[in-house]
Formats: structure tokens, sequence, C-alpha cells
């Protein structure tokens, strides 16, 4: 999976981007969010060298915001969450039945400015319990299960959001979920906040902060 690979732009999202660009509109204030990527080690077989799956769900292809594509349980902070953090535990409890005891901050991104629905949203990780087993209990799903982050990219890296796919390739190359757990404690937690970038010949990629045209 080449980083080219991550940043594709359909044509529909690189043409609102250019005319929020042009009209100069004022950007929606994002909403604070939250989404937990939950894992799992593989059973240890003779001769393999490990690896990890997370839990995976596809949207209803009905919803407001990203149907149809697959993402993790999560959603936004309700008034009743003291933090995004609580709120990160709820979803996970109203989408899949885990009560979770613990979550590790993986990274966080901000919707890109000229979307009309924008989140401020938390990536956790999580280990699954050892007594428990994630199923879809909302509704919210037409679709959910296991993958390790290299067949879900590889299989469907074109329905996702590309938070979604780049948290997937942060943790391609992990054995273990103890290496996850390890690798979040030292994770920059700075607001990442993707930008469309228009080239000479009309093309359009995603910039995020750092990299050239941003």
């Amino acid at each position: 999976m080449t980083e080219s690979s991550l940043r594709t732009v359909p044509y529909a999202f690189a043409e609102r981007a250019r005319r929020f660009y042009r009209d100069g509109t004022e950007p929606a204030a994002p909403r604070r969010a939250a989404t937990v990527m939950i894992l799992r080690d593989l059973p240890h077989v003779a001769g393999t060298c490990g690896g990890i799956e997370v839990y995976l769900i596809r949207r209803q292809p009905s919803m407001a915001f990203a149907g149809g594509l697959y993402a993790f349980p999560g959603g936004g902070m309700d008034a009743g969450d003291i933090d995004v953090q609580s709120a990160a535990l709820r979803e996970v409890r109203e989408e899949t039945g885990l009560k979770l005891r613990e979550l590790h901050a993986w990274c966080r991104w901000v919707t890109p400015e000229f979307e009309p629905r924008r989140y401020d949203t938390w990536f956790y990780v999580a280990r699954q319990p050892d007594d428990a087993t994630p199923m879809d209990i909302s509704g919210e799903a037409d679709w959910a299960g296991w993958m390790s982050p290299e067949v879900a990219l590889r299989e469907h890296r074109a329905a996702m959001l590309p938070p979604t796919a780049q948290a997937l390739s942060d943790l391609t190359g992990h054995l273990t979920v103890d290496s996850v757990l390890a690798t979040a404690e030292e994770r920059d937690l700075s607001p990442v906040l993707p930008r469309i970038v228009f080239a000479e010949d009309g093309s359009a990629f995603i910039a995020l902060p750092g990299e050239v045209g941003y």
C-alpha cells in the first residue's frame, strides 16, 4: 500500500472543495467525536510470525455521514459525556456491547474545512476483552467483523475515508496488540487537518500538515 494510494480524491469530493475555496465559504464548526480500533492477536500457529486483527464495521448506506463506508465503532460526543474518551467508551458499548477497560489515544483527525458535516475525531486503540466478543447491536452496520489491517486495506481501501485508511496503514507491521499499545504511548497526537491541493493538470490530492502544497 503506497502513500499515494491512501490519498485518492474522488471527483465529487474534489469538486466540493473547489466550490468551497472559490466561494470563500465559512467552514462549519467541527463536532468532537471518537472512534476505537478494537484489536486482537491472531492465534499463534507454529511457523508463522503472528499478527493482529481489527474490528471493522461497514456503515449502513442510508447513514448521513460515511454511509456505505468501512469504519471503526464510534461517534460524536453527547451532552452527557464527560469528555471525548467517555464518548468513545459509550459509543463502543452502544454499538458492540463491549465494556472496554482501557483506551490508548492513537491519533486525531479533523474533517476538511470544505465539508458541511465536520468532526474533530480522536482515534483510540484498545484490546478486545478476554470475556466478550463485539457484535453489531445498534443496527448502524450492514456488516461487521475482524480483518488484518493489510487485508482491510487491500480489499476495501476504496470504501474508506482517508483517516480510516491511514490509521489502518499505521497498524501494519505490528505483530502483537502489545506492540500497538506500546507504540501508542509515543504517538504524536497533534490534530491532522487534511487539505485538498490542486495540481496544474487539474488533478487533486490530499495533503497533510508538513507536506508539499499544504
